[in-house]
């Protein structure tokens, strides 16, 4: 909890940084005041450029006006700590407009300022996203970029006029209305525009999407002109068509995201200001006075960006569940595979049913770490299960060299198996490569920690059964006398040495050289004849995995 004296502190702290904070937390001293004044020209600049555009008659205030958004911009961008921009470009402005009265100039500024003060704080308060990931970044965008600090502003601005005029109170809600929803839409036409123009290039990245990009923008601007600033467009279709570039917006919103929006937004809008700057558009033609057409053009406008907005960030926030949705499907995939085979995986992924394969040959192996058991009275829970992990890891890594199947560990004895679940004709002299693979692991694990660990590994070629178990925990395992006289070879094996059996010794005795143990009595078989296999032999020819 934040102290008592420093609670109000903590409450009104921005919880995101401004976009350029790197950048502007760098600009200090005379390079501080450099970017203030260059803010401050630019805002002057734009307000000048507004005026260039003339209105139509009767109307007193423009029906957008964009230097509300690039004060607003300025301290999201850059910081709050750049008000002073805003201030001094407003006073720039007062200035060469012929406002001399020092009073409605400093009035004028706060006003200015407040806005932009309390639209950026706002959102960088509520924690809006400038990529307009959610919906709720619209809604952000509506509501603490534009219609609360337009509402600041527009009361704050008819104030000031009434101690110019206070004849204007008579039309006081009129005008505010006015001042209000100029500013407001000059937000919402700006902020996206401006926020989404790094991803320009990035939506236009490869040759198709600019070649679809480029038709796309061309016919949209074809049919804005038409419906908005187009002379004749009376003549050819004198009904109301302003909705009509709906279809080329949404398409824009759907497939090219935010970015399509901000341009659908730039392009829509920059024709129908054109047109209403010159009298003509649908917004004059059905309107009797301009005051109406002006009511009509803010809430087109209004309605269209909201709308193509919203569209994006709706399939902004699919395409994020969606991916969210991939990768979990990746993870559970990835942990079905660490319990059954891929082909098996896939199988029961089709829910196949019972899966159940017998297979005329395949090599079997069982590992057993001798004198575990006395071992594990040695060491801490945690030592032990650390050595487990470390040595069957690298077990794990081996089966996986020399392409075989991993079945299971059963304490500290390790299982695996080759020639299934796909078939393979060299399966035991895989299974060969990685017995001697693990004798070699065994001891470099014995020196590494400095312990005489040593293992038992039996081998046996032959049919078995394989198949999932369990509906919870599913496990692919093996059944049949090839797995159990395997088991048996390795627990009646000698510390250190690979024991296989007859059929095992029969398959590789061309390629390894053996001993001969002799017969050895096996549990449920009787005597069985058992070899111990020693290295490979030097003229044999062993694939890799």
């Amino acid at each position: 909890m934040p102290p008592q004296r420093t609670w109000w502190i903590h409450a009104l702290r921005p919880r995101r940084r401004p976009v350029f904070w790197e950048t502007s937390r760098q600009l200090k001293g005379l390079r501080y005041l450099g970017a203030i004044a260059l803010l401050a020209v630019g805002y002057w600049l734009l307000v000048q450029l507004v005026f260039k555009f003339p209105l139509p008659d009767n109307l007193r205030v423009y029906p957008i006006w964009p230097p509300a958004a690039y004060s607003q911009l300025i301290l999201f961008l850059m910081g709050l700590k750049f008000w002073p921009a805003v201030a001094l470009g407003t006073l720039l402005n007062n200035h060469f407009s012929g406002v001399h009265d020092p009073l409605t100039s400093l009035l004028s500024a706060l006003n200015n300022t407040v806005q932009a003060l309390l639209s950026s704080w706002l959102l960088l308060r509520t924690n809006f996203s400038h990529r307009f990931d959610h919906l709720r970044d619209v809604g952000l965008l509506v509501i603490c970029a534009g219609f609360i600090p337009a509402a600041v502003s527009a009361t704050l601005g008819i104030l000031i006029c009434c101690l110019q005029a206070p004849n204007i109170t008579k039309e006081f809600m009129t005008v505010w209305f006015d001042w209000w929803i100029g500013n407001f839409s000059g937000v919402l036409i700006l902020f996206p525009v401006i926020l989404t123009l790094p991803e320009w290039s990035h939506q236009f990245r490869t040759l198709n999407r600019k070649f679809l990009g480029i038709l796309w923008i061309a016919g949209l601007s074809l049919l804005s002109w038409f419906v908005f600033a187009a002379p004749v467009r009376a003549d050819i279709a004198p009904f109301p068509l302003e909705y009509l570039p709906f279809p080329f917006i949404v398409w824009g919103a759907f497939r090219l995201g935010v970015t399509g929006a901000a341009i659908a937004i730039m392009v829509t809008t920059s024709f129908a200001g054109w047109g209403f700057i010159q009298n003509v558009g649908p917004f004059f033609d059905f309107s009797e006075r301009p005051e109406q057409a002006v009511l009509a053009l803010q809430a087109y406008i209004c309605v269209l960006i909201i709308t193509a907005l919203a569209l994006a960030a709706t399939m902004a926030e699919r395409a994020k569940v969606q991916q969210e949705l991939e990768i979990e499907k990746e993870k559970s995939e990835q942990l079905l595979l660490n319990i059954l085979p891929q082909p098996i995986a896939t199988r029961l992924k089709q829910q196949e049913g019972t899966i159940a394969d017998h297979f005329a040959e395949a090599t079997v192996l069982f590992a057993d770490i001798v004198n575990f058991t006395q071992l594990s009275t040695e060491l801490s829970p945690q030592m032990l299960v650390i050595l487990l992990n470390e040595i069957f890891s690298t077990f794990d890594v081996l089966a996986e060299k020399h392409g075989l199947e991993k079945i299971k560990t059963i304490g500290d004895a390790y299982m695996v198996v080759g020639g299934l679940p796909e078939h393979r004709h060299d399966h035991a002299i895989a299974m060969a490569e990685m017995a001697l693979d693990m004798q070699r692991a065994i001891v470099a694990f014995s020196q590494k920690h400095d312990r005489p660990f040593t293992m038992r590994i039996g081998i046996n070629t032959g049919p078995v059964i394989a198949g999932v178990i369990g509906q919870k925990k599913f496990i692919y395992d093996l059944w049949g006398d090839t797995v159990n006289i395997a088991s048996r070879m390795e627990s009646a094996g000698i510390a250190g040495e690979i024991q296989v059996t007859q059929d095992t010794y029969e398959t590789l005795k061309e390629h390894y050289t053996f001993d001969c143990r002799g017969e050895i009595s096996i549990k449920g078989k009787g005597l069985m004849m058992a070899y111990l296999m020693r290295e490979r032999a030097a003229s044999a020819i062993v694939p890799t995995g």
